[in-house]
């Protein structure tokens, strides 16, 4: 209980500053005063100064995020500014697209990343190791927004290019655990005495790196979300992470807040259900 209270807490403390963190960004970007009236030839001077003045007070970053958190707390997430609509409307529309792409992308992402580690340590062939290491090594180098273009024209299904993206950091540590796993004295043991390779894959291989590999899912979620951003924009895919993308070039402080607390509470919540799962085991 103690443990459960901590992670709360720490849950909390997390979402409210990365909440602030997303608003401060956008806040005190270059050219965030600046605004379509600011060229509008039919406003005044006066006119000009005095919304510029209403917008500067209206934007004041911690009574802004004081009043935001209050009207959060009440499910109001508030009003968009540069797509005209409620927030939760936006993001009940947008965010079933990115939860299929990253769900499906994280678990390609850990079932690739796994086989190539699997390729790089099990058969103990130098050939395969230094070919799965040069795979990886290649994707990684790659960017994101690269492989996406690469999939789009290619019509393949987006999710793949998550998982694409996602392998190289998921094989680092898959063939860090599976080398470990297979020079464990009790595998060599249950070998020794005869054990067959389906004995030794679920008892001595699966079992004994559950905790890890969940909180290496719990990571590789958390790095699907930075992926979703440019895939989404580049590839005009109408979810979560193109509108963030667009909100950043709107400079949507409403927006961007709320995105910013939504986002950072579900992979912030991931990431503690995963360390209270890994721990518990």
């Amino acid at each position: 209980m103690k443990k459960l209270v901590g992670i709360l807490l720490s849950l909390l403390a997390v979402v409210l500053i990365g909440g602030f963190a997303a608003a401060a960004l956008v806040r005190f970007s270059p050219g965030f005063d600046v605004d379509e009236n600011s060229w509008n030839p039919k406003i005044g001077a006066a006119t000009r100064e005095v919304l510029h003045a209403r917008r500067a007070r209206d934007n004041r970053l911690p009574q802004f995020y004081l009043h935001y958190l209050q009207a959060a707390l009440q499910g109001d997430l508030g009003q968009s500014d540069s797509f005209k609509a409620p927030v939760t409307e936006l993001l009940r529309e947008r965010a079933p697209v990115t939860v299929r792409l990253i769900v499906a992308g994280t678990a390609g992402g850990l079932l690739l990343g796994g086989l190539l580690a699997w390729v790089a340590v099990w058969p103990r062939r130098a050939g395969m190791e230094i070919a799965a290491t040069t795979i990886s090594g290649l994707l990684m180098a790659i960017p994101p927004a690269v492989l996406a273009l690469a999939f789009f024209f290619g019509e393949s299904p987006l999710w793949l290019a998550i998982a694409v993206v996602l392998l190289p950091r998921v094989f680092g540590t898959m063939r860090a655990l599976l080398d470990q796993l297979y020079s464990s004295s009790a595998l060599l043991a249950a070998r020794a005495r005869g054990a067959g390779p389906a004995v030794l894959a679920w008892r001595y291989v699966a079992l004994p790196a559950l905790p890890q590999f969940m909180a290496l899912a719990g990571v590789t979620l958390a790095l699907g979300f930075g992926a979703i951003i440019p895939i989404e924009a580049l590839c005009d895919v109408p979810g979560v992470g193109q509108l963030f993308w667009k909100a950043a070039l709107a400079r949507d402080l409403t927006l961007l807040c709320g995105l910013g607390l939504i986002i950072t509470f579900v992979i912030a919540a991931v990431q503690s259900a995963t360390d209270l799962v890994a721990g518990d085991r």
